[in-house]
């Protein structure tokens, strides 16, 4: 049966009041040129602005968010590529590649995250899938697999090609995919490089161009992207106080400055609300036919992004299964759910923090229901075919009697 604790929302809402009474003056919503935009939570994917974010458009070299994501979960960074001629003849931007140089999947990643080098992109896809139809075969399955649902790959560097788009929300949540990856974060937070080459000593170090990874407080990663048809394309990330936020645009003039908008309204008229995390006890429930109550954890932190001031629009809800005795510690006992204007922004699972055990009045109850009663029932079953017996014998005595009796 679940029931809902409501009486904790009003607790937790009031707590919320007094840890956010200090307040700051909210601004308008960024002025950007994109044609498409989005600013996003890394983690929970809640949206604090949008501008046109499901419509499909070329997405050029932030392409290589996906390519990454694909090598990560199939090669391991010191397995050596030898670059194809193919490889070598990738146009633009590159490490200038020459047929049969050997280079690690580590190098050609870094190369072609800071970079962008395209001709890495080619090699990379070679590597893992044999040829860039395959790999492409590759990264649309991910991306549908991840939920990407208007998003088709061609290639892996994003060069222009029919049929290559995505959107700002789908780019959004391939780069929110790809944080999770501890060797992606490893990458993209740089702004140069040093690689190890078999050809071309003299090209070994790979230097970002991004003004925004140079110059922003916070920022952490993540890709830029050109072609003429697709304009000036960033995916942006950055990092204040352990609050990470996402943001994509795409077609801008001026994809950094767009980025620098973007994250500035973010960091400047919202906050992380965290309302409850695994070390501090989240509420207590009855346990059926247990020695105590129960204290529950979440099994993450639960937060929800909020506009300074708007905090009394938050609301947490717990949800939970009336546990029965006994209970392990780390059981799942319900779902803690947070709220904001009404709308589910993030949940966690409710834990049993300690064991319970069962009460002794229960247990005294489960050890005669388990051994007593049956031998009982055995013992009345066996009364009773002894009886039994022995009515049959005095009924044959009798009748053996009564024949005597007759002669």
């Amino acid at each position: 049966m679940m029931r809902r604790l409501k009486g904790f929302t009003g607790v937790v809402l009031a707590i919320l009041m007094i840890i956010c009474a200090t307040t700051a003056i909210a601004e308008s919503e960024p002025k950007i040129n994109a044609a498409c935009a989005i600013l996003q939570d890394a983690v929970t994917g809640q949206v604090l602005f949008e501008k046109n974010g499901s419509c499909r458009k070329p997405m050029a070299s932030t392409t290589k968010i996906m390519t990454a994501i694909i090598v990560l979960e199939n090669c391991n960074l010191d397995e050596v590529v030898t670059a194809s001629e193919n490889a070598s003849k990738t146009p633009f931007t590159g490490l200038g590649l020459k047929p049969g140089e050997e280079i690690t999947v580590r190098d050609l990643l870094t190369a072609m995250l800071i970079r962008s080098a395209n001709d890495a992109a080619v090699a990379l896809a070679e590597h893992v899938a044999g040829s860039v139809d395959k790999f492409a075969e590759m990264m649309n399955k991910k991306a549908a697999e991840i939920g990407a649902k208007d998003t088709h790959f061609v290639n892996p560097n994003g060069l222009f090609a029919k049929g290559h788009y995505s959107t700002a929300r789908d780019l959004a949540l391939i780069a929110r995919y790809a944080l999770q990856k501890p060797e992606f974060n490893e990458i993209i937070k740089q702004t140069q490089a040093h690689i190890e080459r078999s050809i071309n000593h003299q090209d070994c170090v790979v230097v970002s161009n991004s003004k925004f990874l140079r110059n922003y407080y916070g920022a952490d990663g993540v890709k830029s992207g050109y072609t003429k048809e697709a304009g000036r394309c960033f995916v942006g990330s950055a990092t204040r106080n352990g609050w990470r936020l996402v943001s994509v645009v795409l077609k801008s003039s001026d994809s950094q400055s767009d980025t620098i908008a973007l994250m500035d309204y973010g960091f400047t008229n919202f906050h992380k609300l965290i309302l409850a995390a695994p070390e501090k006890p989240a509420l207590k429930t009855e346990v059926r036919g247990g020695k105590s109550d129960l204290v529950l954890v979440p099994n993450k932190e639960l937060y929800v992004v909020v506009q300074f001031g708007k905090e009394n629009l938050v609301k947490v809800e717990p949800i939970i299964s009336q546990p029965t005795a006994p209970v392990k510690k780390g059981d799942r006992v319900g779902t803690l759910i947070a709220y904001l204007k009404n709308k589910k922004i993030s949940s966690a699972e409710l834990l049993a923090a300690y064991n319970v055990d069962q009460s002794y009045a229960v247990a005294a109850w489960e050890w005669l229901r388990a051994i007593a009663l049956p031998a009982a029932i055995f013992l009345s079953i066996a009364y009773g075919r002894t009886a039994a017996k022995d009515t049959s014998l005095s009924r044959r005595r009798l009748t053996q009697k009564m024949r005597r009796t007759d002669i």
